[in-house]
């Protein structure tokens, strides 16, 4: 893990703190193992159903650019899941 002194530093003094929150955190086992990265900027060209240019193709969660969080990412995913249902189902009776 690369970061600066001060940063590392500061997580360990976290790992502390909630070690009297929850203890065993500040445990010689805690493994850190790297940090989050968000690319907010990276947004992909999407319809309002989430779809890419590429035919049945979606992009959900953080990676797509449109979520900022757990919850946001597992509804985009919900979301996505009952559009692509819908389309099975219609295609299924059409046939």
């Amino acid at each position: 893990l690369v970061l600066p002194k001060r940063h590392l530093d500061n997580i360990i003094e976290m790992i502390y703190a909630l070690d009297g929150l929850a203890p065993g955190m500040a445990n010689d086992d805690t493994l850190l193992y790297g940090v989050e990265v968000k690319f907010y900027s990276s947004r992909l060209m999407l319809t309002p159903e989430l779809e890419t240019e590429i035919a049945n193709l979606f992009a959900i969660g953080d990676g797509a650019g449109v979520t900022r969080g757990l919850s946001q990412a597992s509804a985009s995913g919900v979301y996505v899941a009952r559009i692509i249902y819908e389309r099975i189902k219609n295609t299924l009776y059409t046939i």
